[in-house]
């Protein structure tokens, strides 16, 4: 398979694949994750849940790991998990910024803002894995990276920006 760059794959992509830190598995689990955000937020407003978010949540997390508790046991050697401060700390951290912390923002983002802009904050993600790659891994971010910043912040800021008041919706008003 060439890795050319074609009007389906964004340069930025390309880029990252030709320099091997992306693989196309990657990208395809990639928008296969997009693809179910955007399913899931249409979802949410066109079933607009009534019942309590971190319940529907709770259980959402509790099905998923019964689901998955075969695959670990089939794929990973339990016995191969040592105890230690580092896990504990690891775990702790996963657990209250990465989930309770994240959905505490989350839940407030939909409540405040709605599904759709809340949602097309996730595109943030992108550009903020390069900031911490930057910082905390000292990976190089290239120019062309740096670039693929600039759609993404357009996006969310058509998304989230006010919308303008047409005049003719202003001149029907009583």
């Amino acid at each position: 398979m060439s890795l050319a760059p074609s009007l389906s794959m964004p340069r930025i992509v390309w880029h990252r694949m030709s320099v091997g830190s992306d693989s196309l598995h990657g990208i395809l689990f990639t928008l296969a994750a997009l693809a179910s955000i955007v399913a899931g937020t249409i979802l949410f407003k066109v079933l607009s849940p009534k019942g309590s978010l971190w319940v529907g949540n709770g259980v959402q997390n509790l099905a998923a790991g019964i689901v998955l508790v075969p695959f670990a046991y089939a794929f990973a050697d339990v016995g191969e998990i040592v105890p230690s401060a580092r896990l504990a700390a690891a775990f702790a951290f996963l657990v209250l910024g990465g989930s309770i912390l994240a959905y505490l923002l989350w839940f407030h983002l939909l409540k405040v803002c709605g599904a759709t802009a809340a949602s097309a904050y996730h595109f943030l993600m992108p550009p903020l894995g390069m900031l911490f790659a930057f910082l905390v891994l000292g990976e190089h971010v290239a120019f062309r990276d740096l670039l693929g910043v600039i759609p993404v912040a357009l996006g969310i800021y058509l998304v989230t920006r006010p919308s303008a008041t047409s005049p003719l919706s202003e001149r029907s008003r009583p």
